[in-house]
């Protein structure tokens, strides 16, 4: 029986502490079916994307765990909303050290559409079915058949 070498280390990996920080935090194995891929390289394949910015074909091949599977289980995670709870459990530890200090937090304005200007009036009446600027097509055509009656 021969022994894999460990693979090279990437500098998205996570170390040790880190792992053993957000290991209790992923949800556990399912009691049945198939065994599931080490969620260690399935993490750090994930990094490993995120970090580089290549696609998921490009992830390297000594990383134990596929492209697909380090895809399907980034969704999975963002599903059931894992990638929130460890950020509260990092947050609510970093308050308990004394590291977080929240009163010098900003929203990045980069995700916040500017307004340049003094907003103008729309020229469509408010009284009609068209005034409504999140509505749509169909709603529109309902007013519009409403109105013709």
């Amino acid at each position: 029986m021969t022994t894999l070498a460990p693979r090279k280390a990437y500098r998205s990996d996570l170390t040790d502490a880190q792992w053993h920080r957000l290991n209790p935090l992923l949800p556990p194995p399912a009691s049945t079916g198939r065994r599931k891929a080490d969620d260690r390289e399935v993490l750090n394949g994930i990094l490993y994307v995120l970090v580089t910015g290549c696609g998921w074909e490009y992830l390297p091949h000594d990383i134990g765990a596929s492209y697909q599977t380090c895809h399907r289980r980034l969704l999975e995670y963002q599903r059931r909303r894992v990638w929130q709870k460890i950020l509260q459990a990092l947050m609510r530890e970093a308050d308990r050290k004394g590291k977080l200090n929240l009163p010098n937090a900003y929203h990045d304005a980069s995700v916040v559409k500017s307004k340049k200007g003094q907003r103008t009036k729309s020229a469509t009446p408010a009284n009609t079915g068209f005034a409504a600027s999140n509505g749509t097509l169909s709603e529109m055509l309902m007013a519009s058949r409403l109105t013709l009656r």
